[in-house]
């Protein structure tokens, strides 16, 4: 029985497999060769975490049993249980260990070997892969897995493509399946993201309601992303919404989709823009709001102003009066406001009444080098003979002379600027 001080409540009953409990799916890799971005980010509170998960009882049942249990748990993480998430790495680290110490005749079971690829696949790590593919004996599929996943694992990207990219995952068992229709989908999103998307389409169909359909969710929605097949991309994160807002992984999945609808520049397409409102609708009034300010601020970031201003409208409408979400809104539509001659007056204006003390500290200090900017592109103004004042409108070209329209449209791209020194105070304070 395993005895830790966080771990003590954790696990799961691995007597329910005999009661039938549907076989889980495979979880999301770990130790992918590049970083991956699904780290745990701040999530809704789930339901799931308040019924108390059974301790973990280690069983002599074999492998298969191991990994079933493990991914039973990893599906708790998927509910929004952080107890489960706490859990898997003591888990992990248990089967980890009765892995390496199974008698050899026990991967003679090709039910065995797939488990460890499995396991290895979920977050267990290489060591039970290096030490099947040096012994003798593997049959195939087996030995082919097991090589291109402990490639995959080890970070050896082009031989685990090559190991793996003509294994047909309808041919494997479901769990197993999923594990490495997860797996070829990510060596193959840079180069042939159509196929990605059909191996994750593939998973989600064969593993209702697992981590392996969560993680196939969230990523083929990012490759539709960056396809930019809108519709199948809005439809996606409907379901997302709708089906886990209580991942461990919620959180990160609503950053990476304010940055992924950033770039679809919505502010430049209404459509575009209805769409992400249909979205966004899903979510309650807070959540919705809470994602719109995001998409602004990284919208700025992104130097997409008309994308910044309609975020931050919506931000604003969902504000409460005088509330700091209402002043950070405003924050970020008059720093769009100021890289536009048109409007860069009241950019200037709201930027200086802005009320600092309802920002937190990285908006503050996001509010001071916008000001700067601002400063530097109404003295160029100021300079101009025949410009405008600080406190006068800004003549439309029209009203002016050719000329005198010229010289002000030169200094957008110190506006430009301003979105380029954003980027850098943020990576600054967020590295």
């Amino acid at each position: 029985m395993l005895r830790t001080p966080r771990a003590a409540r954790l696990g799961v009953l691995v007597g329910l497999l005999a009661l039938g409990f549907p076989e889980p799916g495979a979880a999301e890799p770990g130790a992918a060769p590049a970083a991956q971005a699904d780290h745990p980010a701040h999530a809704d509170p789930a339901p799931a975490d308040s019924a108390p998960i059974p301790e973990i009882q280690p069983r002599k049942d074999g492998p298969v049993t191991w990994v079933r249990t493990l991914q039973l748990l990893q599906d708790r993480i998927a509910a929004g249980s952080l107890a489960a998430h706490e859990g898997q790495l003591v888990l992990i680290g248990r089967i980890n260990g009765d892995l390496l110490n199974a008698a050899p005749e026990v991967w003679t079971d090709p039910s065995n070997v797939r488990a460890a690829v499995v396991f290895a696949l979920s977050g267990g790590g290489p060591a039970i892969l290096r030490r099947l593919v040096k012994q003798d004996g593997l049959g195939e599929p087996e030995v082919t897995l097991a090589r291109g996943a402990l490639a995959y694992v080890e970070g050896r990207e082009a031989e685990a493509s090559r190991l793996l990219k003509d294994i047909d995952i309808a041919t494997l068992p479901p769990t197993l399946a999923g594990a490495i229709g997860l797996t070829q989908a990510s060596l193959a999103v840079t180069d042939t993201p159509v196929r990605a998307i059909s191996l994750l389409d593939q998973v989600r169909l064969l593993l209702p309601g697992t981590l392996a359909e969560e993680g196939a969710l969230r990523r083929e929605i990012f490759t539709l992303g960056q396809t930019g097949v809108l519709s199948k991309f809005k439809t996606l994160a409907v379901q997302y919404l709708r089906r886990f807002p209580h991942s461990i992984y919620a959180g990160n999945f609503r950053q990476r989709l304010a940055y992924q609808l950033t770039k679809l520049d919505v502010g430049q397409d209404g459509g575009r823009f209805s769409a992400i409102s249909g979205i966004l609708d899903e979510l309650d009034g807070d959540s919705r709001k809470t994602l719109y300010l995001l998409i602004a601020r990284t919208a700025i970031e992104e130097g997409k102003a008309g994308s910044a201003s309609k975020a931050a409208d919506r931000a604003l409408a969902l504000s409460a009066p005088g509330s700091p979400e209402a002043t950070q809104a405003r924050l970020y539509r008059a720093a769009a406001e100021i890289v536009n001659l048109a409007t860069f007056q009241s950019g200037l204006r709201t930027l200086r009444a802005l009320d600092r003390t309802h920002l937190p500290p990285r908006d503050s200090r996001l509010l001071e080098t916008a000001l700067a900017t601002a400063e530097e592109i109404r003295r160029g103004l100021t300079s101009k003979p025949g410009l405008p004042e600080a406190d006068t409108p800004v003549p439309k070209p029209a009203e002016t002379t050719a000329n005198a329209a010229d010289e002000p449209a030169k200094l957008i791209p110190q506006a430009q600027a301003m979105i380029d020194r954003i980027d850098l105070l943020l990576r600054k304070t967020n590295p």
